[in-house]
């Protein structure tokens, strides 16, 4: 990958380039001012030319006859002060009478004697030239009037305009320079926070997830960022306390299972035992094995579930029917308990009827397991036009709700359930979540002093597909 340039230098590259186009608009503007400026100038000068001739002219022929030749000098001589001007005489013929160049200067043909007066501009080697032509009556015994044109050189004018140009150019260089200078402070200034918080950031690891960056001394417009970091941090510092708990559990699970076959083997192996011994030996550390292949398989599912590759097959369902089997199939579990299965509610869904009968049974298997004898067991379903809902209500000591969250964590129990011997893996319900996830709907707990209820909302459609748990 190719580098970067660090954010100092990208604003300071941008103030630059901001003050630089000011600068270049303003530039433009004040050449464009003076140039129309000058020509203004230029323009009221050659009409005050013109004035003068036509003067000089009229009072010089009433005098005499026409001697061109003499009558250029005479003008030339009065325009001597105006080293920048020169005029030119025509009859209506194009038959030059009178020229005061000194150089050959070119002039532009007149295509039209008609369209009178007429100023006009026009460069020539290098040099800028303005001119104002007038048809000029001469008096008696001339019969045509001719055509007069003074010439304005305008070097003087280019030359300064040059300078300007010049000038303008060392300002945009210097200007550069210094706003690249004074972005990159302002920048440095401005960005100091940023850094400050960078090393802050610097001291959060994997053991010190408890650190946070403070909002009281960070600009405005860092707040947004730093809250997003310090959500990050929270969220990072639960997955780790999460994870930390769950592998002190999985190896705390796993140690009893493992432990019981490694002691059952070595008794059976500590001495010459009969056949019936051995068989009771090994019926003992089937047990075990199944109670450890059990624990491994809801470990795969949920694992799967995690990456979004649960293969489901969804039908049709009518939950009040595969709800009534789970009922049929948990009476015996139920009876010896002494505690009552009950169901009320239609609904109808679409869905994996393996995988949600998983997860009802699940839920049952927790409400019988902490009903009191002589209660009763609640599956209630409802259909709206959101969605089902089936809630399993079962009467017990209630769960505190800050414990309600963690109630779905894998091998997590509230204490109040921790219990010497039981049957479970502690897996049951975050199997039941994902399995819940992974058809699009949410499993909810609310629990008090009258009863503790889990509630399954799932949406009534959904195409079945591995579903990933957010």
């Amino acid at each position: 990958m190719g580098s970067y340039l660090s954010l100092t230098s990208r604003l300071s590259i941008m103030f630059s380039l901001t003050m630089l186009a000011i600068w270049g608009l303003v530039s433009l503007v004040l050449v464009q001012s003076l140039e129309q400026h000058f020509a203004r100038q230029d323009e009221d000068d050659l009409r005050g030319k013109m004035i003068l001739v036509k003067n000089l002219l009229t009072a010089r022929l009433e005098d005499g006859p026409a001697d061109w030749r003499r009558l250029e000098s005479r003008l030339q001589h009065a325009l001597s002060g105006y080293g920048d001007h020169f005029l030119q005489i025509q009859s209506l013929q194009g038959e030059v009478l009178a020229d005061t160049r000194k150089t050959p200067s070119p002039l532009p043909t007149l295509t039209s004697v008609k369209a009178l007066p007429r100023t006009e501009s026009w460069m020539a080697d290098g040099v800028r030239y303005r001119s104002i032509t007038e048809r000029v009556a001469l008096p008696p015994p001339f019969e045509q009037p001719v055509l007069v044109r003074v010439v304005l050189d305008t070097r003087y004018h280019q030359h300064f305009l040059d300078d300007i140009h010049i000038a303008l150019l060392w300002l945009t260089a210097g200007l550069a320079l210094i706003s690249i200078l004074l972005g990159w402070l302002a920048s440095r200034t401005g960005l100091k926070p940023l850094r400050s918080l960078a090393r802050l950031s610097t001291q959060v690891t994997a053991s010190q997830l408890d650190h946070r960056l403070p909002l009281s001394k960070a600009p405005t417009e860092l707040h947004g960022p730093i809250r997003a970091f310090n959500d990050m941090l929270d969220r990072l510092e639960d997955s780790f306390q999460r994870l930390t708990t769950f592998s002190a559990d999985i190896a705390h699970e796993l140690r009893t299972p493992v432990n019981s076959l490694l002691m059952q083997t070595q008794v059976a192996l500590s001495q010459t035992r009969s056949a019936d011994d051995y068989r009771e030996a090994l019926y003992a550390n089937l047990a075990a094995a199944e109670r450890l292949s059990r624990m491994i398989n809801e470990m795969l599912f949920l694992a799967k579930s995690d990456q979004g590759q649960l293969a489901m097959q969804c039908v049709a369902l009518e939950l009040a029917d595969e709800v009534d089997e789970l009922i049929e199939f948990f009476e015996p579990l139920a009876s010896e308990r002494r505690v009552q299965l009950q169901r009320q509610g239609q609904a109808r869904i679409w869905g994996d009827r393996a995988m949600l009968q998983r997860a009802v049974s699940n839920l049952l298997t927790n409400a019988i397991r902490y009903t009191p004898p002589g209660q009763k067991v609640h599956i209630s379903l409802k259909a709206d036009h959101g969605g089902v809902s089936l809630a399993v209500a079962n009467p017990g000591t209630a769960i505190p709700p800050e414990e309600w969250p963690r109630l779905f964590d894998r091998f997590y129990r509230a204490d109040h359930a921790r219990q010497p011997v039981t049957e479970g893996t502690g897996l049951g319900l975050a199997i039941a979540r994902a399995i819940v996830t992974s058809h699009g709907g949410t499993l909810s707990v609310h629990s008090d002093q009258r009863e503790t209820c889990f509630t399954m909302h799932l949406p009534i459609h959904r195409p079945c597909r591995p579903q990933s748990m957010s």
